[in-house]
């Protein structure tokens, strides 16, 4: 790995003393930092979308329609993944997802809202996360709000479309990814606003932040006066918005970011 330079080292410190002083961090995190487990973007310079064009706008409401044949063409593609779902399903947390997860243990980060859907947040440890675009690897139903690992849900292909086994609904079950032209869940948008009204810092990594709603809550906060911290290797629609920027991958920063807090916890300010 590159050594950082000192200006990114003095930005890391700079964060670092944010961190120390906050008692309520909220942390944004997008697709870069899965970029680094070997996962593509969407978006950006090679992203899938980029490469491939946008999938069609309308797939909630396609499943909608029919969710039986939607779920026969789901059990089809299982035997053949894409490659898009053969790197999620074979990913590995990496150094920043495992980074993050330390500064929750250690109390310097409150909750986690991940735009990803690759379960290595979960895997690396974190704990309060909402999952606002859902998580590939559990199931929900659409009627009641449900969700169960996908390991534990059993699906009867001659029973198209499963239904959800909760007394008194019976609502049809779908992954837990939201798709295209699907509402959010509420709970999960609920979740979202709270945690951003308590929160007095603020910091994004790894995410675009072009995608709304979840661009919206670091705005939301700057709005009030909380400080912004951005972590990522590209300019973004937040850059202007932010206190310290810090140009690094996640891998890169979390881990040193780690090593300035505890520093700044420690007493000493003094930047690397």
């Amino acid at each position: 790995m590159t050594p950082l330079d000192p200006s990114t080292l003095q930005a890391i410190d700079r964060a670092a003393a944010l961190l120390a002083r906050a008692r309520h961090t909220v942390v944004l995190a997008g697709a870069g930092m899965s970029k680094e487990s070997g996962i593509p973007t969407f978006r950006g310079d090679g992203g899938l979308w980029t490469v491939n064009g946008e999938p069609p706008l309308n797939q909630y409401e396609t499943f909608a329609a029919d969710p039986r044949r939607w779920w026969e063409r789901r059990l089809e593609e299982a035997v053949q993944p894409s490659e898009f779902a053969s790197a999620i399903d074979t990913a590995q947390p990496n150094a920043g997802h495992l980074a993050l997860a330390e500064l929750e243990r250690i109390g310097a980060v409150s909750h986690l809202i991940t735009q990803n859907i690759d379960d290595l947040h979960r895997r690396a440890g974190q704990t309060s996360i909402t999952e606002i675009h859902g998580n590939r690897h559990w199931m929900r139903c659409v009627s009641c709000g449900m969700r169960w690992p996908k390991a534990e849900f059993i699906i009867d292909a001659a029973e198209l479309p499963p239904r959800c086994p909760q007394a008194g609904c019976g609502g049809i079950v779908k992954s837990d990814t939201v798709m295209f032209g699907e509402p959010i869940p509420p709970e999960a948008l609920e979740r979202c606003a709270r945690e951003t009204r308590r929160a007095d810092c603020f910091m994004t990594i790894g995410t675009s932040a072009v995608v709304y709603p979840a661009a919206g809550y670091p705005i939301d906060a700057t709005r009030r006066g909380v400080p912004l911290i951005e972590i990522n290797p590209e300019e973004t629609p937040l850059t202007p918005l932010a206190v310290v920027v810090v140009r690094a991958s996640s891998g890169e920063a979390l881990p040193a970011l780690i090593d300035r807090l505890r520093a700044h916890r420690e007493g000493s300010t003094t930047a690397p």
